[in-house]
């Protein structure tokens, strides 16, 4: 028996309804609509919901699906989650644009090795790696597809150990950094090590009163390139005047000028430099005999007429001669009233501490800083501003210890460890590029060199289907990439 059409629309228009699907008629045509149901606690029974249109139906061509469903079936087709994988790409970028002659000079002197030196700077600096993890941060980044190089931990060991064997090519490296006629600021640090087998390590005293066996760190930044240059390991019980000479020689600079921080000077060190030849700046501590602050006194040190501009305010300054040395007093106006402030404010606060006859010997002191130096034809104004650049090798021993994690070592061989101090001293370069480009673009108030990092890291390339895409970035993030220069493309 035929069955019989009950509703009100034609045969073939209903035969193209199949569940899940709604027929309609609007303004002379039919259409099909995606539909389901939801329970309506309300009305208690099922509510009908009406979504998606799929398509038309014309009684010549039947079912034509509409350009919308087309594009969702295509996307949802093509894309086939195989294929699809994330990489860091933005500390990648920073890599290729930033650090060019860094990337250059260990081409030049070490070209067997100059990529996976790279790469293993790149997870010591981005991760704080250990040698372990090293092959999976590298594989993780867009290195991986940059360098066609099978990582593995026991590759990375034996490279650290051909380098660590091999101190002048690693030198050459860093003497290529240096420039005749610099001033360098020399500091040395201690890397605690409990290994047995690492001869150097020794008992040995440290600014932190710690006695435990260790190995003395002594760095060259270089205040013309604002980049630490050099560096040398010592014995932990070797002196650090005695560290000095050999980094130098070593170094091979030439016509430098030394200059070191307070707790540096003593009669015997500056005899030791002055038998080697060294020429140096000092400050000296305030407590110094070797200072004459009656010729200060009352303010007589503006008499002279005396003063420079530095970092905008007006620095005065009196000089004499001690022994063939030059001793300047520096008095800054600024840090003098903060300093007086504060001793005045100690003697209300601290009266069993603090008194006016001890403010009245005091006061001659403030807002003063006072420089020996052995080399006399620098400008006051020179030797100022070239002290005050010691916190730019305060700030490569921050990034040593707090971003690197370098401030002890679990290396037990003697040459894996020196292949290991070279892998983190490119990453230092690299820690100091970032925090050279940020203080140059006055960024260094809201971004530190570890959150520039972190940001350059969120940046990801995405492949789909054999295709790499760029992920979407904030609108914050663009404006700074703009302002520090560097394309992500």
């Amino acid at each position: 028996m035929k069955k019989v059409n009950k509703s009100p629309h034609p045969e073939w228009a209903i035969k193209h309804r199949i569940p899940g699907t709604e027929l309609r008629f609007l303004q002379g045509h039919y259409y099909l609509y995606a539909v389901s149901s939801k329970y309506d606690p309300i009305l208690k029974r099922a509510r009908k919901i009406t979504g998606k249109i799929l398509g038309s139906i014309t009684q010549k061509d039947g079912f034509i699906e509409s350009d919308k469903g087309k594009l969702r079936k295509k996307a949802e087709k093509v894309i086939d989650v195989k294929n699809i994988c994330s990489k860091e790409y933005g500390f990648t970028i920073f890599i290729d644009q930033c650090l060019t002659d860094i990337t250059c000079s260990l081409k030049e002197y070490f070209p067997e090795h100059w990529q996976m030196l790279l790469i293993m700077a790149y997870a010591r600096l981005a991760y704080q790696s250990c040698i372990k993890n090293m092959p999976l941060h590298f594989y993780r980044s867009y290195l991986s597809e940059q360098y066609n190089i099978e990582l593995t931990d026991k590759k990375i060991s034996l490279i650290l150990r051909d380098i660590g064997r091999d101190r002048e090519k690693a030198a050459a490296y860093m003497r290529s950094f240096m420039k005749a006629g610099d001033f360098v600021l020399a500091d040395m640090t201690s890397i605690f090590s409990k290994s047995a087998n690492i001869n150097m390590a020794k008992e040995g005293y440290n600014s932190n009163l710690i006695f435990e066996k260790q190995i003395n760190l002594l760095y060259i930044y270089s205040a013309k390139l604002s980049l630490p240059v050099f560096y040398r390991l010592n014995a932990g019980n070797i002196r650090e005047v005695k560290g000095f000479k050999l980094c130098l020689e070593e170094s091979r600079l030439s016509d430098a000028v030394v200059i070191c921080d307070k707790g540096f000077y003593s009669k015997a060190n500056i005899m030791l430099l002055d038998e080697n030849k060294l020429r140096y700046i000092i400050p000296l501590k305030r407590n110094s005999d070797m200072i004459d602050y009656k010729r200060i006194e009352g303010g007589s040190i503006k008499k002279n007429n005396c003063y420079f501009k530095f970092e905008g305010r007006y620095i005065w300054f009196d000089e004499y001669m001690i022994d063939n040395k030059k001793v300047i007093i520096f008095q800054d106006d600024r840090l003098l009233q903060q300093e007086e402030t504060d001793y005045l404010n100690r003697i209300e606060t601290h009266p069993e501490e603090y008194t006016l006859e001890g403010y009245h010997s005091q006061k001659n002191k403030f807002g003063t800083i006072t420089i020996l130096a052995n080399e006399t034809n620098i400008l006051p104004e020179k030797i100022y501003s070239t002290y005050k650049s010691r916190i730019n090798i305060e700030v490569m021993f921050d990034g040593m210890k707090n971003v690197l994690e370098n401030d002890k070592t679990y290396m037990q061989n003697e040459e894996a460890l020196q292949g290991w101090m070279f892998i983190n001293h490119i990453a230092l370069q690299w820690y100091y590029k970032i925090y050279i480009l940020l203080k140059e673009n006055d960024l260094l108030k809201k971004y530190s060199v570890h959150d520039m990092i972190i940001h350059l890291k969120e940046i990801r390339k995405v492949k789909i289907n054999q295709q790499w895409h760029l992920e979407a970035i904030t609108a914050s993030f663009e404006k700074l990439l703009a302002k520090t220069g560097i394309h992500i493309t």
